[in-house]
């Protein structure tokens, strides 16, 4: 019987290594309260570790799909809305085959990065927005020298929705 014990623990273990859980938070920084287009805002994007195993990441993080973290905007009406200009970071191939952009996030811990952004860079016009950011590592694990990597084939992490009312 402490033999079939010791084995589902075992088991239980391993399938919780191979199926960790990273979360995704989006904050504005600082205290303003009114914003319009001519403002920027600072955006903290914070991707965290909720399982009870070591994740590997890979550390650089960036704008767009190639750096890792997607800004969805989402007017009023439901509507996805096109950013007027939003810059995209480039996959640096020399940074990713770089072992030293990879690390092992533990459990609890989060580690992530802040971006300042002029509104009219987001939305054309005033009113009401929902941001959503999106974490989907852009690498590969053939890349990685670590184990149980949060690559590319796995699922992306949505962040929960940050309400955002710009006025004119």
């Amino acid at each position: 019987m402490l033999a079939t014990m010791l084995t589902l623990t075992l088991a239980s273990k391993k399938v919780a290594a191979q199926n960790p859980e990273l979360n995704l938070s989006l904050r504005v920084m600082g205290q303003q309260r009114s914003l319009t287009l001519r403002d920027s805002i600072i955006l903290h994007f914070e991707i965290s570790n909720s399982s009870q195993h070591p994740v590997g990441v890979f550390a650089k993080l960036g704008m767009g799909y190639q750096g890792g973290l997607i800004l969805h905007i989402v007017d009023a009406a439901g509507a996805e809305v096109q950013p007027p200009v939003l810059p995209h970071d480039a996959l640096d191939l020399e940074a990713v085959r770089d072992v030293r952009n990879y690390f092992q996030l533990q459990p609890s811990q989060f580690f992530g990065t802040s971006q300042s952004f002029l509104l009219s860079e987001l939305v054309s016009k005033p009113g009401h927005y929902k941001l959503i950011a999106e974490y989907h590592c852009p690498v590969d694990s053939k890349y990685a020298k670590i184990t149980d990597f949060w690559d590319v084939q796995r699922k992306s992490i949505i962040s929960s929705e940050l309400d955002l009312t710009v006025g004119p």
